[in-house]
């Protein structure tokens, strides 16, 4: 008979339950548009209480803002399973990712705003019967933030601002187990973070702008189910932690007609070295090696207003992955990026409509992690090969 502690084990071999590759930044339909150079500091939407809180007193009007980002991502996937199954596959996942923002001014230094954003969320969906199916069907992970922000205008060339955040994590990771069926985990948690920044203009062309988010640590709470018996569903929990960030960001406008971008982003992905999980119990059921590494994120932007009503947007970045081929997962396969993006705004009375687009070339990758079948140690060899489209589309009314 098999015992719990083997089948949980397999459910969550070569698993990433908060994996490389599902931090987002699509948050800002102008800032899709640029790569997202300048977050938090540029001042043509509502969405910098989520980069730097210290720019929402950019712009100077009062509003709200609605709008969603659709992310594809485009896999072909060959190599060797952990149980010697080989193969090819061409998994497609298409998520949506809401943004809703509203800020006021409620002096002339004092402003506040409200966000509802998804920072963290990802997901890879392969067929019931691709080659790699004991490892990973469905992993889906997300994290959204709800909660208000404030900025206060020290001088006139420094502003201060503070976010504090209810962020709702899930996760929901299914596989094909050998005899008990499919496998399902979900489970979820609440948390709290915030975020800190200041914004410097040393001059009424020039802004800088440097944030910090803080860390989330989550104990995931859920179910562990399998289709052909239920002798073996139980309770299990993981504590994951979403990491800390920090973003510096400038602007510069040049004249009448243009607008140059950049922003610097590092993120502290080293701290998380090992997944545990438990049961409801806190006996250890199944560890797997992690060992990410810390990453940076660079873009340049630029924004040309053609006429009075419409500005065009363009950009590239250049994003680090977190994991090496030899922890890389099935789950969420992360590799180094390279984005090339454009977008534009009409404006029209109290409203403005927005649009971006961005193309992400992610290199090719190996995963050749290690994992328990059949009580002994075998590897996948699976090769990635990927790319990523991103539309987005947002919509803001003035008052």
């Amino acid at each position: 008979m098999l015992k719990p502690y083997l089948v949980i084990g397999t459910l969550f071999l070569s698993t990433s339950v908060l994996a490389s590759g599902y931090q987002l930044t699509e948050y800002s339909t102008v800032g899709v548009g640029r790569s997202f150079a300048g977050a938090g500091v540029v001042g043509d939407d509502y969405s910098a209480v989520s980069y730097n809180p210290a720019g929402i007193k950019l712009p100077r009007t009062n509003g709200i803002q609605l709008g969603a980002s659709t992310v594809g991502i485009r896999s072909s996937v060959t190599g060797t399973s952990v149980t010697g199954e080989s193969g090819k596959t061409r998994p497609y996942i298409v998520r949506v990712l809401p943004q809703v923002y509203a800020q006021y001014h409620l002096t002339d230094k004092l402003s506040t705003a409200f966000g509802i954003y998804t920072p963290f969320g990802l997901a890879t969906d392969y067929k019931n019967c691709w080659f790699g199916k004991h490892e990973a069907l469905r992993s889906e992970i997300k994290a959204v933030n709800i909660g208000p922000g404030l900025a206060y205008q020290l001088t006139p060339w420094l502003t201060i601002g503070a976010s504090v955040n209810l962020q709702y994590a899930s996760a929901n990771l299914t596989n094909q187990h050998p005899s008990l069926g499919k496998a399902t985990l979900e489970g979820d948690d609440l948390g709290v973070n915030y975020v800190l920044g200041m914004m410097v203009e040393p001059t009424s062309t020039t802004r800088l702008g440097l944030s910090w988010r803080s860390k989330v640590t989550h104990k995931l709470k859920g179910d562990l189910s399998f289709t052909r018996s239920s002798a073996y569903d139980q309770d299990i929990y993981a504590k994951i932690t979403t990491p800390e960030m920090v973003i510096l960001s400038g602007y510069q406008q040049l004249n009448d007609k243009w607008g140059l971008s950049g922003t610097v982003k590092w993120t502290r992905w080293q701290q998380f070295k090992e997944l545990d999980i438990y049961t409801k119990n806190h006996q250890l059921v199944s560890s797997t090696s992690e060992h990410w590494r810390n990453t940076w994120f660079y873009s340049l932007g630029a924004d040309y207003k053609y006429t009075d009503k419409i500005t065009l947007r363009f950009g590239s970045a250049y994003d680090q992955s977190t994991v090496s081929s030899t922890y890389r997962t099935a789950r969420i396969p992360d590799g180094r990026r390279i984005w090339a993006s454009f977008g534009a705004s009409y404006q029209t009375g109290a409203w403005e409509f927005d649009a971006g687009f961005a193309h992400l070339f992610i290199k090719k990758v190996t995963a050749r992690n290690a994992g328990n079948v059949g009580g002994t140690m075998q590897k996948t060899h699976l090769r990635y090969g990927s790319s990523a489209n991103i539309f987005s589309l947002s919509a803001r009314y003035t008052f």
